[in-house]
Formats: structure tokens, sequence, C-alpha cells
């Protein structure tokens, strides 16, 4: 009997059409979060190890569950700057009990899942469209400043951080070197006419980092590295420290821990649902589809509570990385799942390479991560638009002030409940408009100041 040779099927066509763009685009994410987590993760105070773990379980879990078909989430600059107050509170409450603190920390990333779930099943993520524009240009500026400050308190060795060693001339230069290094690599590989399917596969953010671990090994310049934090040793220690640091201690289910934990909790989750929606609005705008608000939330929240048991730190959509994604051709949700796939892969075979990095290359990062951050757009437009002659635009950028050094000065939550309130208050009795979400929209002569 002769066997025919079995056709492909429809489905194994399109999925035979959409699995190499989802490869190459998983991977070439993977690249900056990876990076980026690890940059994260001494940011926050608990280490590399645990920012890796994050990029690692964050997008694998959101790709599967999320409410955004194609997207990367992970750990972000916002994320890792509320992560880090809790850290150090944990820290600074119980030096004399290691375990305790992490068990406070995991408690407070416990609180995170749970308020985030309930909030998708509350079905609030409607209320993102609520929040005005300016108040979150503003928070945005404000984590943005608030990262810059921390890394030059880092350099300075003020504030509680520690000299790093190799001293204040030698930390600097590599830390605004790499930073320049990762604003020209683009424009050099553009200069040198490198194509852009090779471009790709060539990360400004990783290829930097390698570049400087590889200059300060070689040339043996004594400087401080990078510290793993917990975790880093063999399987069985990582298991038992899993275990170890979960909130178990009856100490911490007193009244006032928990309500030193509640606010965190709150604060973390108030982040992540403004840091997921708010760049899912962009993704839908860039896709013609519409996230399911409240699956998002649920899924952010089984994201961060895993993440946070295995010892890593929250996470959330990443804006930047989820539009790469896109830009990179992804089709599928396996996309998004690759990036975690991808990160853990890089996580445990550069998990012990990491060590050789100084840790002023992390400094240079996180400048750069502030940078993305903080919006510049509108203060550009409002200069070469000449906005000041426009009350309406002299509103908007007294609330993008008024968000930005309330998020600073006190705390992000006042900054946007009472930006919030403030902004339709005002509305009731003053004529004003929101900003754009994309300054694209802006018609053109008003944008080159020909209207007023």
């Amino acid at each position: 009997m002769i066997f025919a040779p079995l056709k492909p099927t429809a489905s194994f066509k399109a999925m035979r059409k959409t699995l190499v763009p989802d490869l190459l685009a998983g991977l070439t994410v993977s690249f900056a979060a990876l990076s980026l987590g690890a940059a994260f993760g001494v940011m926050s105070g608990r280490g590399a190890f645990a920012g890796m773990v994050g990029a690692a379980v964050i997008p694998i879990i959101t790709s599967v569950f999320g409410g955004t078909r194609l997207q990367a989430s992970g750990p972000t600059a916002p994320m890792t700057a509320v992560a880090a107050v809790v850290i150090a509170y944990a820290y600074e409450h119980f030096p004399a009990d290691k375990a305790l603190s992490e068990q406070f920390i995991t408690l407070v990333l416990m609180l995170n899942a749970l308020l985030l779930a309930v909030m998708g099943l509350l079905r609030l993520g409607r209320f993102i469209l609520m929040v005005p524009q300016v108040i979150v240009l503003g928070f945005m500026n404000g984590i943005a400043v608030l990262i810059w400050v921390d890394q030059v308190k880092r350099l300075l060795a003020v504030g509680g951080h520690a000299p790093l060693e190799g001293g204040l001339l030698a930390n600097t230069a590599i830390a605004f070197g790499v930073l320049g290094m990762v604003l020209a690599f683009p424009w050099i590989l553009k200069k040198l006419a490198v194509p852009t399917k090779v471009r790709r596969f060539l990360p400004a953010i990783f290829i930097t980092i390698t570049a400087a671990t590889l200059l300060t090994t070689a040339f043996a310049i004594p400087v401080e590295h990078v510290s793993l934090g917990s975790g880093a040793g063999s399987l069985r220690a990582y298991i038992d420290m899993v275990w170890a640091y979960l909130p178990t201690d009856p100490r911490l289910f007193t009244a006032d821990l928990l309500l030193a934990a509640l606010p965190y909790a709150f604060q973390l989750s108030l982040l992540a649902y403004l840091d997921s929606l708010l760049t899912s609005l962009v993704i839908d705008r860039m896709t013609g589809e519409r996230t399911r608000h409240d699956k998002e939330l649920i899924a952010q929240g089984l994201a961060n509570g895993l993440s946070g048991l295995l010892q890593g730190i929250p996470g959330a959509q990443a804006t930047i990385r989820s539009v790469l994604l896109l830009k990179e051709g992804a089709r599928t949700r396996l996309s998004g799942i690759l990036v975690g796939v991808y990160a853990l892969l890089g996580f445990l075979v550069f998990s012990k390479v990491i060590v050789l990095i100084a840790s002023a290359v992390f400094i240079g990062v996180l400048f750069k991560a502030g940078l993305d951050v903080f919006d510049r757009d509108f203060l550009i437009a409002y200069v070469k638009g000449r906005w000041h002659l426009d009350r309406n635009r002299n509103i908007q950028l007294a609330f993008i002030a008024y968000a930005t050094l309330l998020t600073v000065f006190i705390d992000l939550n006042v900054a946007v409940v009472s930006g919030t309130l403030l902004f339709y208050l005002i509305k009731r009795f003053v004529p004003i408009s929101d900003a754009e979400g994309d300054l694209s929209e802006v018609h053109s002569a008003e944008l080159l100041g020909q209207q007023v």
C-alpha cells in the first residue's frame, strides 16, 4: 500500500507564517528585557537576580492570560522605584532579621497581586480612561526624577548609599559613558548603513553593557561590581530560600505591620494599573484591537504574585518593549511568551556573568530608563509651539507640574488621586481640555506656533 504524503493543514500553514516572526520578535525584545531586568533588580535593592526573575516570569504569565493580545510585560522603572521604597523600609525596620525583612517584602507583593486581581474582578479597568493625560504625564515625569535622583545619590554616596568602590571619578565616567553610548549606538549603526534586519539583533543597551563589561574586565579597572543578591546559589538553595521567605511569620500579621504593608501594596497596584492599562491604550491604537482591561489586571496580579513568591520584583506592561515587539513583526501571543522564555534561558546562562558588570554601568542604564519614562514631547511642543500664549496649554502645564512635584516630594497616590479630582473640579468652572495622548495628533500649524 502506498501512503500519500500528508498535506499541511490550513492551521499549520498559518502557524508557520506567524512562528518565525514571533521567534525573532521575542528574541529581539528579550535582550532589552533581561538587561533592564537586571538593572531594575539592582535599583530595587533586591539584587540583579530578583530583576531577572521578574523579567522571565512576568511576560510569560501576562502573555498567556492577559487582556492585551500582543504585549511585553516585566519590571518597569516606575514599579521598581516604588518597590525600592518597600525594600528599603523592610530592611530599615527589621535590620537584625533578614528573613522577616524578606517575608515583609513578599507579603507586600502578595497584597499587590491580590489588589490587582480584585480590581479586575470588580471591573475597574474601564476607569483608566478617566485619569487625565496631564496627570499621567506629571506622575511619569515625577517617577523619572526619582530615578535620576536615586542614581545620583548612589554615585555621590549620599542618602544612605555607601560609597562605590573605585572612587567617584571612575564610576561617574563609566555611568555617563554608558548613557552616551546607549544614546549614540542607534545613530552610529544608521550612519554605518547597517541593514535594519541586522540592527534588530544589536540592541543598544545589551551591546553597551557587554562592551563596558569587556573593557572594565580587560583593563582590570578597580570599581564595584553588581551583586546578584539572594538566590544565586544552587537550585536546592534557591528553593530553600523561596520557602524561607514565604510570609508565614506570625509577627507579620499584626495590625501595625499590616497597616504599614497595605499602603505600599496599594501604591504598587495603582501604578501597575496605570502603567499597564495606559500601555494597552497605546498598543490598541497600533493594532486596532481592544484590550480586555479587567482580564489584563488579573493577569498582571497573577504575574506579580508569582514573581514575588519566587523572590523577583513586580512589574507591569512595558510601553517601549511592547511597542518594539509589534514593530519587530510579532503576530501572536507566543511572541510575548517567548520574551520570557528567552529571558529565562539568558538568565540561566548569564547569571554567573552578571557579577562582572560594574555597578556604574547599570547606573548609566537607569539614567536612560529615566529618560524613557520622562515625557519630553509636551515640553518641546510647548516651547516650539509658543503655547505659553494659550491659557489652556498653560493650565495643562500647571497640572503636569503639580503631579510631578507631588510625586517627587509627597506620594504617587496623592498625586494621581488629588490631581484627577482637581482636574475635573476646575473643569466644571473653567473651559479646559486635556493634553493629547499622542502629540503627533496635534495639528502641525498649532505645533509650529501659527495658531494659539
